[in-house]
């Protein structure tokens, strides 16, 4: 589904707000070539894909690289998908897939669950049985109070015919950006007339559940800073990776 730019922008403004206030009150005290502190994940208990139960607690001790997907998206979410099965075969490649785990929230918990969220997966090369990508959903309240309080994310469901006149809108004050459009076969069968807005984000988390860095373009982010944040965060590979 297009996203209107307007919100979009507005959505970033009030994540990054967040997490500067997060990197002020930690910067002080850290390393200038470290990664600050942005904040704490909390402990939680969702499902995951293929509706099994997953607690955060089996992701200690490995470095998170967490993003945030709606299943009917025809944007940015299948351009992310995509960046996430590239990521997997260099984790791969580089023998680190075993420490580190690729999550991703469903932002449309309302509407859709792991029918659709394993479906999402496999259109775009992933494999829904590969644990090292967990797609996670809850009850709407448990995703909001995760995504908005823990990574200050933010996102809204807006109706189609809404957003369709924000870009009418934009379009006439001559401020519209067109955004990219993919195919996405699920939400072509299910034809959805809404769309959920929200930061086109992508968050890394450290070992022991500290988010330590944003990026605010996932669907532009390249693997290798992707990779050198990760490398950051597991000391022992970086020293092997120098050898």
């Amino acid at each position: 589904m297009r996203r209107a730019s307007l919100f979009t922008s507005l959505l970033l403004v009030i994540g990054a707000v967040g997490f500067l206030a997060g990197w002020y009150l930690h910067s002080g005290s850290k390393n200038k070539n470290s990664l600050p502190v942005l904040g704490k994940v909390p402990h939680y208990i969702l499902t995951n894909q293929l509706g099994q139960r997953v607690s955060s607690t089996s992701f200690e001790g490995k470095v998170r690289v967490v993003t945030f997907l709606f299943p009917y998206c025809q944007g940015y979410c299948p351009l992310i998908a995509h960046n996430f099965v590239s990521l997997e075969q260099q984790l791969k490649a580089a023998k680190m897939a075993g420490k580190v785990q690729l999550i991703a929230f469903n932002v449309d918990p309302d509407s859709t669950g792991p029918t659709e969220m394993k479906a999402f997966q496999k259109q775009y090369g992933w494999d829904p049985h590969n644990m090292h990508w967990q797609y996670l959903t809850g009850t709407p309240h448990e995703i909001h109070q995760i995504v908005t309080g823990s990574y200050y994310i933010d996102y809204e469901k807006v109706s189609e015919a809404s957003e369709d006149r924000e870009i009418e809108k934009q379009k006439k004050q001559g401020t519209y950006v067109p955004e990219p459009e993919v195919s996405n076969k699920l939400a072509e069968k299910v034809q959805p007339d809404y769309d959920i807005v929200h930061n086109d984000a992508l968050a890394i988390v450290d070992t022991t559940g500290h988010v330590r860095k944003i990026f605010e373009n996932a669907d532009r982010v390249s693997d290798q800073r992707i990779m050198n944040a990760i490398y950051q965060l597991l000391p022992s590979q970086n020293k092997n990776r120098m050898r």
